[in-house]
């Protein structure tokens, strides 16, 4: 017997353990809420922050030479989907003629928006191929009210909180292992 179509999700490793709480009730909604920012920031972590950040904060009376700087980053970080899409994210705001701080806020919080809608999309799709229609609508439900408490500028600030941002490693999903920390009754 399977442990869930979470299993077989063809995503990485922080986006199963999302979706197994999503489907599971053991999980309480808070518990399946915690685990959506713990995925975004592996996700988002993985791309080249510090460098968007000196790109989009430098001295540049054009806005072209930027772009042609995230582009040339870009070419740096091939095969990293996450870096790809930041740095996407961060040529459409130098774009809009968003620089320093506020265009590497604009590109990061986008790139947590995309990522968000794309992985729960993607979920979802998944979980309606596999599961029964039953499961599906429950993980939709819970994917929704996980997605509403999303505080996207909040981790938006904590990434860019630091010069530094915080490594992949250094993120990790509370574990609930305590007498009194499991479902209520």
């Amino acid at each position: 017997m399977s442990d869930g179509p979470h299993r077989s999700l063809p995503m990485r490793r922080h986006w199963k353990d999302f979706a197994g709480r999503s489907a599971k009730a053991a999980f309480s909604p808070d518990q399946v809420s915690e685990a959506l920012p713990h995925a975004l920031k592996k996700e988002i972590l993985e791309a080249p922050i510090k460098e968007i950040r000196d790109i989009m904060g430098g001295d540049s009376l054009f806005p072209e030479m930027r772009i042609e700087r995230l582009d040339a980053l870009r070419q740096a970080h091939r095969g990293s989907a996450a870096a790809t899409h930041v740095i996407d994210c961060a040529v459409e705001a130098a774009a809009r003629g968003l620089t320093g701080e506020a265009g590497t806020h604009a590109a990061v919080k986008n790139a947590i928006e995309d990522t968000t809608r794309d992985a729960l999309r993607g979920i979802e799709e998944h979980y309606q191929r596999e599961a029964s229609p039953r499961s599906s609508g429950y993980v939709r439900t819970r994917l929704d009210a996980a997605r509403q408490q999303l505080d996207s500028d909040a981790l938006t600030r904590d990434l860019l909180s630091s010069e530094k941002p915080p490594s992949r490693r250094s993120v990790t999903l509370p574990r609930h292992t305590g007498v009194d920390e499991g479902p209520s009754l």
